[in-house]
């Protein structure tokens, strides 16, 4: 017998609700995020940020910029 067939019904289902989550989220659109050394976090100045930018407002207002630093994990935005 193999593995398959030896397992119980709930490691069975349990195995199956992983490979289900796991689908979902490969399935996902991942956010594509930048790597900037030119923002500096205000928290701990570093200088290794990654950012991404989304239009939130009307086409006539400039981007939203949102930030968080890689090195300490502060987020902040910026217009």
């Amino acid at each position: 017998m193999s593995g398959e067939e030896l397992k119980s019904a709930e490691k069975k289902a349990e195995d199956a609700a992983i490979e289900k989550e796991n689908m979902r989220v490969a399935m996902t659109a991942q956010e594509e995020r930048a790597i900037s050394t030119t923002m500096q976090c205000g928290k701990c100045k570093a200088k290794k940020v990654a950012y991404t930018q989304a239009q939130t407002r009307s086409a006539d207002e400039p981007m939203t910029t949102f930030c968080e630093c890689m090195n300490c994990g502060n987020k902040w935005k910026f217009s």
